[in-house]
């Protein structure tokens, strides 16, 4: 058994830090009690468990202590319920109450707050809310739809006849090794540069049904993935997407138009294939499975069960990385896009947007600890979090050079 001590958690509200000096609660069920005329025994009618209303006696103290004040004050204010963290309670989503704050002039440097906090229960009407997942995936679809309707119409406006060959070849490259690595399936169709610009220029429809059917492996690929795989394809499809090269012109006015379209149709499938893999992230925070702390050798032959989490950095910069490759297609490598392409890549960063912000808000925001002494990931990951498994987590967020020895320093770890 670990000592109460240390079980105790820091106080704060809304990730505002304060000391808590005290705090109740009361517990227990509404009862109403009924007393009838003649009868010796009343009838106690139970109506729920009691509103838990905690009572706290806070303490900001410090040079900084206005500052600590205004932030707290500042979190009071929002509207709506919060994430409380109580010492002896954890953490729960709570609405702070009116609270009531004293300065006095011989305590220098200390500020006391007495504060309430209800408890947040479940809304008594239903309630709509947005499906951002499915609106983005629908956004992709339409991307992909626009993206490639362009390629066709621009083709359908080349003379192939004058397109230099060998030029076109060394131009696409990028756009190649762009496809081929988001969508691995369409090597089966086209295996070289060579290939690709052999379909470009003979079959253009076909390379357009090939494209669309590696989107779709990739999407079906994509169904319940891992968040963290979700986020890292993101990234490489979006981040791909704005790395194909310039386009020479030495090949002639058509051999570039050529070149130019099938980099949008590249840009388009990566486009796609990133907004796929962004709309599987989750938009809600899944309930842990775990509800007590087993001792480490325990959890040696008994791992706990823990929902994969989504970490705020990283949904922060995947989400900066894609609304920079929907911009850059916005702008358009060699001219602004036509409007049926720019209308469906606004759409989709906005709705890219939405969703994001709602996966930000369900993420696991980091938090920085410093160890007291040289320990394994394996003690820190249970003193932390009550389980040993994310040793690991631990060794790869900090990229430590060994898991056995965590050196004193400051560290990067999930708040929960």
């Amino acid at each position: 058994m670990s000592n109460w001590r240390e079980q105790l958690q820091p106080a704060s509200f809304r990730g505002v830090p304060f000391e808590c000096m005290s705090d109740s609660s009361p517990a227990g069920r509404r009862v109403q009690v009924h007393e009838f005329v003649q009868r010796d025994q009343p009838y106690p009618e139970d109506l729920g468990r009691v509103t838990r209303i905690f009572t706290v006696s806070a303490l900001l103290a410090g040079d900084d202590c206005l500052d600590k004040r205004d932030a707290l004050l500042a979190a009071l204010a929002e509207p709506g319920p919060g994430e409380l963290i109580l010492p002896t309670w954890g953490a729960m989503q709570a609405t702070a109450l009116p609270a009531t704050v004293n300065n006095s002039r011989s305590e220098g440097g200390v500020v006391w707050v007495d504060l309430q906090f209800v408890e947040s229960g479940e809304r008594g009407y239903p309630v709509a809310t947005p499906a951002t997942d499915a609106q983005l995936g629908m956004s992709a679809d339409d991307v992909l739809d626009s993206g490639t309707s362009w390629f066709e119409e621009a083709m359908a406006a080349v003379d192939t006849a004058r397109v230099n060959i060998s030029a076109m070849q060394s131009s696409v490259a990028g756009a190649y090794g762009l496809v081929t690595g988001t969508i691995g399936t369409i090597t089966g169709v086209v295996a070289s540069a060579g290939d690709l610009v052999n379909m470009v220029l003979n079959a253009p429809a076909a390379l357009v049904m090939a494209v669309r059917g590696g989107v779709g492996s990739v999407r079906a690929s994509l169904q319940g993935i891992d968040p963290g795989q979700a986020i890292a394809n993101l990234r490489s499809a979006a981040g791909g997407s704005r790395a194909m090269g310039t386009v020479n012109p030495a090949g002639g006015a058509q051999t570039v138009a050529a070149v130019q379209a099938v980099n949008e149709l590249a840009r388009t499938a990566a486009l796609a294939v990133a907004l796929d893999a962004a709309s599987q992230l989750p938009a809600q925070r899944p309930a842990s499975q775990v509800d007590v702390a087993l001792p480490v050798w325990q959890q040696s032959h008994q791992p706990l069960v823990r929902p994969q989490a989504l970490y705020l950095p990283d949904v922060l910069a995947a989400r900066d990385v894609l609304d920079d490759a929907l911009w850059a297609a916005l702008q358009g490598g060699g001219g602004r896009p036509p409007l049926g392409m720019f209308t469906a890549l606004q759409d989709a960063r906005a709705k890219a947007r939405r969703h994001l912000a709602q996966a930000a808000s369900a993420a696991v925001p980091l938090v920085q600890i410093t160890p007291p002494a040289m320990l394994p990931a394996l003690v820190l990951a249970h003193r932390q979090w009550g389980d040993a498994t994310r040793a690991a987590e631990i060794v790869q967020r900090n990229r430590l050079n060994h898991p056995g020895f965590v050196p004193p320093q400051p560290l990067q770890v999930a708040r929960e």
